[in-house]
């Protein structure tokens, strides 16, 4: 049975726990406060944690896949603590003091960063009550029936990419004008071939390193403001669950490649003026350089149930940004859908009859014109709605990791390739019927 690291405090002895609201370590018994610099000792008292960790050898064949518990000896009281393999923080849950599993965080394993904890349970539990607000399509009664089962703060494992990268992009561009006539309307199409090429950097793009957490909803609470990272210290983690890595750097490159290519093109049609249609084709990106760092983020994950169906939501715990998917009123659902549709075919119906009733086939067109813009628009509508009750998503691109006055654009053309002219016939005068 290995031992576990109790956080005590050198005066009284009572147990520890890092403040979000103070950025200090305060004893939860005789309330002395102490500067998270002042207790290094907490990394020193563990002869197993080394200061001089190269994260970049860390080996990931040494970890079990097993999802046994492991049984650790309270120093404190001596109960028993029951946790996962991957759980290097916890709470002895017979005296309460929070611990240290020793020998989780040695060697390899060690994080560079950690970026600490700004908000605190209360702010969890507020941040989602304002969650709920102005979603059209909640249930009237989730508020009310939904019950907060679990409110659990965890620093996260991510790998953090930096990344200078070159590479060409190509893309389809059109140019449209229109002109009218006695007789038709001409629309005249231009299209292009558009390429872009330079370099860009990235730096901290965060990839989620542990397999317990939701992939898309850890990414869905980004970004995270790594200008308050700290150097790891085991100070940060007293009072709060942290796990280690057990998604490997090397697994995780898919994922920063795709996101740092898309982040690439972006950045390169952002330079794009001038067109009525930009359509990326594709590209060839090459990296100059890259490095990963391994580090913690601050988390909350809130645990819900509605009528026997759990829902579970996260925050960010360093900018309370949080998110979850939540469900949808198949009532309110229709109803949005009926009277959209209502409202805009008549809308659509009123405007077009007024401008070709005095053609042959006059209400026909309206009516198929109202029809027909009426049902796209509503299912738009009913679209956008749904996706603001379903946020939790892949992010795309990394807009919020490129690092400033980076991009240089070194080449730069616009190819015109040929031109399109379709010409619509115009619905007949007055006077043309009278004649």
């Amino acid at each position: 049975m290995e031992d576990l690291f109790s956080c005590t405090c050198p005066c009284c002895g009572g147990s520890l726990k890092f403040e979000a609201s103070l950025q200090k370590v305060k004893c939860e018994y005789c309330d002395t406060e102490y500067e998270v610099s002042d207790l290094k000792e907490l990394n020193a008292s563990s002869n197993t944690i080394e200061d001089n960790t190269e994260w970049e050898t860390a080996a990931t064949d040494e970890f079990s896949e097993s999802d046994s518990l492991n049984v650790y000896l309270c120093e404190t009281c001596g109960g028993e603590v029951m946790c996962d393999e991957n759980t290097t923080s916890t709470t002895c849950p017979y005296c309460g003091n929070p611990v240290l599993l020793k020998g989780r965080l040695t060697g390899g394993l060690k994080p560079n960063y950690i970026i600490p904890f700004k908000l605190e349970k209360d702010a969890a539990k507020d941040n989602l009550g304002k969650y709920f607000k102005g979603k059209i399509l909640l249930p009237n009664d989730f508020k009310k029936l939904n019950e907060v089962k679990e409110v659990t703060s965890l620093y996260v494992p991510y790998w953090i990419f930096d990344a200078s990268v070159n590479g060409m992009a190509h893309f389809g561009a059109t140019k449209r004008r229109t002109w009218t006539d006695s007789n038709y309307r001409y629309t005249e199409t231009r299209y292009y071939k558009v390429i872009r090429g330079g370099n860009i950097a990235f730096e901290h793009l965060p990839v989620d390193a542990s397999k317990k957490m939701d992939d898309k909803m850890m990414e869905s609470i980004e970004p995270f403001n790594f200008s308050e990272a700290k150097d790891y210290n085991n100070a940060y983690i007293v009072g709060y669950a942290a796990d280690k890595y057990d998604v490997s750097k090397e697994e995780t490159f898919e994922r920063a490649n795709v996101r740092i290519k898309e982040g690439t093109v972006d950045a390169f049609r952002s330079t794009i003026h001038g067109y009525s249609t930009v359509t990326f084709e594709n590209a060839n990106i090459n990296y100059e350089s890259n490095s990963a760092a391994y580090a913690m983020y601050p988390v909350w994950t809130l645990n819900s149930e509605y009528k026997e169906k759990k829902f579970q939501f996260a925050m960010n715990g360093q900018t309370g940004k949080i998110v979850g998917n939540l469900p949808i009123s198949g009532i309110k659902s229709f109803l949005w859908f009926f009277f959209s549709f209502l409202l805009i075919t008549g809308a659509v119906f009123g405007i077009t009859y007024a401008i070709a009733s005095e053609e042959e086939m006059g209400l026909v067109i309206a009516i198929v014109a109202g029809l027909v813009i009426g049902i796209a628009s509503a299912i738009g509508i009913l679209v956008g709605l749904r996706r603001q009750m379903k946020p939790v998503r892949f992010q795309h691109g990394a807009s919020n990791y490129v690092v400033p006055n980076s991009l240089n654009i070194t080449y730069s053309r616009d190819i015109y390739l040929y031109r399109k002219v379709t010409k619509t016939a115009l619905p007949k005068s007055n006077s043309s019927n009278r004649r």
